[in-house]
């Protein structure tokens, strides 16, 4: 399975003309953005044969790097009990350690490959497909919720969470940029974050 680089959002200000746009427009999402590293959650064969791997998955960073994270015994059970086929890659967020009381927590929003082939589908097809593995209350993870309306609201109540760096808004049409290089900043995905030098998307 190749390995292809996440979409990253375009950058914006909250009191920016554009998220004011984009807030009135109906095929957009408003998503919270948590304070965590961007995870790439490979179940495939022959990477599990070749990296550090847990029950044949494998945690990828944004730059094409194995982490050195070792998961606790109930996330890993947590994880085994989706039951997700091999030839998945899941696309979250590991929150573990950079907000002080959060470990060992996964927070889901996207998928790139299923069973082995890349999903070409839009990002509301893609919603579907992980809200089917990901949906309900768990222990260890958490699929994002997606907000229809009132971005200003969701963004000034997700910000006085020291977890929460801000939010990314998504257009339901938007498909996967794939590539092999480096992250490719993506129309589909804008991020407003609150005041800081060091967070990244």
């Amino acid at each position: 399975m190749l390995y292809f680089y996440p979409n990253k959002p375009v950058l914006i200000t909250v009191d920016s003309t554009k998220f004011t746009e984009i807030s009135a427009d109906p095929d957009w999402w408003a998503e919270i953005k948590k304070n965590g590293s961007r995870l790439a959650l490979r179940n495939d064969p022959t990477e599990a044969s070749q990296k550090t791997s847990f029950n044949g998955f494998v945690f990828w960073n944004r730059h094409k790097e194995v982490l050195s994270y070792q998961p606790s015994t109930g996330l890993l059970d947590e994880l085994m009990s989706f039951k997700i086929p091999p030839g998945c890659h899941i696309d979250a967020e590991l929150l573990h350690q950079k907000t002080k009381h959060i470990k060992h927590y996964i927070y889901v929003y996207d998928i790139y490959w299923y069973k082995g082939l890349q999903v070409m589908e839009s990002l509301e097809v893609r919603r579907k497909m992980i809200e089917d593995i990901f949906g309900g209350k768990h222990t260890h993870f958490t699929l994002s919720k997606l907000f229809p309306e009132n971005f200003r609201s969701v963004y000034d109540e997700a910000i006085k969470d020291s977890e929460n760096e801000g939010l990314v808004m998504k257009n339901k049409n938007g498909k996967i940029q794939w590539n092999l290089k480096d992250c490719p900043e993506v129309w589909w995905q804008m991020k407003v974050r609150k005041p800081s030098n060091s967070y990244q998307f």
